[in-house]
């Protein structure tokens, strides 16, 4: 599962992953490029130690490695570069100088590897050849001195063994490998760089973020789908080849399964935050659910932002608000969707100034009541759960609460929030529909593939209680049904 999810968020961040090498080699190239070229002359010298005149019987033999490691010392004293500095003009001080100087004493041996690095490859070799003869000529002169004295040593020879040669080609600034060091260390920081948005990204992007983050269960995976031009674009439903039309059938299945024990006819949906695609979720469940021959009431008791009117190609004015406050007769206000059978639609009606006192008022009660016993499911657009409190007054009555959240956007804290909000009004949560799938998903994936080699449940199967299989209400039924009761 971790496999899994850190190929599916890398695959998700490709972009980065890929742009910041690219970024940091194209950068680290163009430096390398405008920075001066630096060259390298050598000279190798060995020193082919003396044995002394004489020797204390308690003194220890200096071994090869230390009698380089003197000569190396010796090579880079301030008197000697300064001379250096003065018989060739140089303008810079011992300082300066005995930086572009390094002198490494090769391992297990007496050769001296004197390198004079400058960005004149002239100077470089002249700075290299007078700094040996300089330095050569000063210990025969030190050796001349103390020949005369008791128990010295004979004289040290050293020998230049390579000579110092004019570079034809800059050792530095290495194109190939500062580019090279800029790629990984550009692909490091990408890496990073995901794993902390990773880290601090908060949405819901899997069935894991719902389950174990927020405590309910998937219902259904819907794919991304935009709007298809015209009437009834956002009703995909209609369409059987599209992948989100199987997605809700699959939701209208899990409803079905879920009613077996207990009837789930007034279903509310609704989201955390807006913009989730619950309006568009309300239509399509409606949709399926009278396409399987159950007889569907789809009613938007969004009267803040109402969108059913919109989807199903009606009027907004005219609607639920009018049949609670003029009290107008059911049959005056109830349409049946044209081409789809046994799919009626309430619209929202008036905009009020008061929503979350209609939702709670006793007419709004009684009409749900006599809705029961008039359709197989009812089922509810309601605003965002955190937005305001309509959703959780209808939700407390409703025999369950669909919450679509949208994957990459819908966060665990809002969706935390608004689970809570729910429960503790006593509402029956159903489960999640995760709206909005991309391609690349986990979750999309996995049901595209079961789309392609199997097939969904038959929803008409499913052993309903007598009250789903209810004969197609009209008009006059419902209005007759409320003149009874009254």
């Amino acid at each position: 599962m971790e496999l899994n999810h850190y190929f599916h968020l890398f695959r998700r961040w490709l972009w980065l992953v890929a742009a910041c090498p690219i970024l940091a080699g194209v950068v680290a190239a163009g430096v390398s490029m405008s920075l001066p070229k630096v060259y390298e002359s050598n000279v190798e010298v060995l020193v082919r130690p003396a044995q002394p005149l004489a020797v204390d019987q308690g003194a220890a033999a200096l071994t090869s490695d230390q009698i380089a490691t003197t000569y190396a010392q010796l090579m880079l004293e301030p008197p000697l570069l300064n001379q250096v500095i003065s018989e060739l003009g140089l303008k810079t001080n011992y300082t300066q100088l005995s930086k572009q100087i390094t002198v490494t004493p090769k391992p297990n041996t007496t050769i001296l590897d004197v390198a004079v690095q400058d960005t004149d490859p002239a100077l470089a070799h002249d700075i290299a050849a007078r700094l040996v003869d300089d330095f050569i000529t000063e210990i025969k002169q030190i050796q001349k001195q103390e020949s005369s004295t008791p128990n010295a040593r004979s004289q040290d020879n050293l020998i230049i063994v390579s000579p110092a040669t004019q570079p034809t080609q800059p050792v530095s600034p290495s194109v190939t490998r500062n580019t090279l060091i800029a790629i990984f260390g550009g692909l490091m920081v990408a890496v990073g760089l995901v794993a902390l948005l990773d880290y601090l990204d908060q949405t819901v992007k899997t069935d894991r973020d719902l389950l174990e983050k927020a405590g309910v269960a998937a219902m259904a995976h819907i794919p991304f789908s935009p709007p298809a031009r015209g009437k009834r674009g956002e009703i995909v439903t209609l369409t059987i080849t599209q992948p989100a039309a199987e997605a809700y059938r699959k939701l209208r299945t899990n409803v079905l399964f879920s009613g077996v024990d207990r009837p789930l006819q007034t279903i509310v949906v609704t989201s955390s935050i807006p913009g989730e695609g619950k309006s568009r979720t309300v239509a399509n469940l409606g949709v399926v659910l009278a396409q399987a021959g159950h007889k569907t009431l789809i009613i938007d008791a969004d009267f803040r932002r109402p969108s059913q009117h919109r989807v199903f190609g009606r009027v907004a004015n005219v609607g639920m608000t009018n049949m609670i406050l003029d009290e107008r007769p059911e049959a005056d206000l109830l349409t049946q969707v044209e081409g789809i059978p046994n799919l009626w639609l309430l619209s929202s009606g008036t905009r009020p100034h008061n929503p979350s006192e209609l939702l709670s008022s006793g007419r709004m009660k009684d009409l749900l009541a006599r809705f029961r016993q008039a359709f197989a499911y009812v089922v509810i657009d309601t605003p965002p759960v955190n937005a305001v409190t309509d959703a959780l007054i209808l939700a407390s009555g409703a025999d369950a609460t669909i919450l679509v959240a949208e994957q990459n956007r819908t966060t665990i804290p809002d969706l935390r929030h608004a689970v809570n909000s729910l429960r503790q009004v006593g509402a029956s949560i159903a489960g999640v529909v995760l709206n909005k799938l991309k391609a690349g998903s986990e979750e999309y994936q996995y049901s595209y593939r079961y789309d392609a080699a199997g097939e969904e449940p038959a929803a008409v199967a499913v052993n309903r209680p007598a009250s789903s299989t209810r004969p197609s209400p009209t008009p006059q039924a419902i209005e007759s049904s409320s003149a009874g009761r009254t």
